[in-house]
């Protein structure tokens, strides 16, 4: 940012709040992943191949805004949280805006469901993930 001449405004306060939502977001799928990994040790390749595919699709080596074809932006956005991060990122930080709130808040809703549900996964599964850690 500071070798292409950006300088900090007061909108990059948003950057808060969407690092944080990240930050839940990794945990919610790194919890996930390790239960499917105990569960089948054949799940460690997918979630790398699954990884290496969320990188090209979620728009890091290109502005989901550039799609000429709005409604495949809007799908993209919707059904990949990390699109709706990366441009909110790029919003704060290149355009001086604050975020879409409306669609940070899917993330929001997306990612709490995700920690719920792998939280009672592990409370379900207590005893028997217990044991495949201890045995494996």
């Amino acid at each position: 940012l500071a070798g292409s001449h950006y300088s900090p405004q007061i909108s990059w306060f948003w950057l808060l709040p969407i690092a944080a939502l990240q930050y839940l977001l990794i945990v919610g799928c790194g919890l996930l992943a390790a239960v499917l990994v105990c569960l089948r040790r054949d799940f460690q390749m997918l979630i790398q191949l699954g990884t290496v595919f969320l990188l090209f699709m979620s728009g890091v080596f290109w502005d989901v805004r550039a799609l000429e074809d709005a409604e495949l932006a809007g799908w993209l956005m919707a059904l990949n949280p990390l699109v709706m991060l990366l441009d909110s990122y790029r919003q704060v930080l290149m355009h001086g805006e604050a975020p879409n709130i409306v669609r940070l808040g899917w993330v929001l809703i997306e990612t709490l469901v995700l920690l719920i549900s792998t939280m009672w996964l592990y409370r379900r599964l207590n005893s028997w993930l217990a044991q495949k850690a201890v045995t494996q």
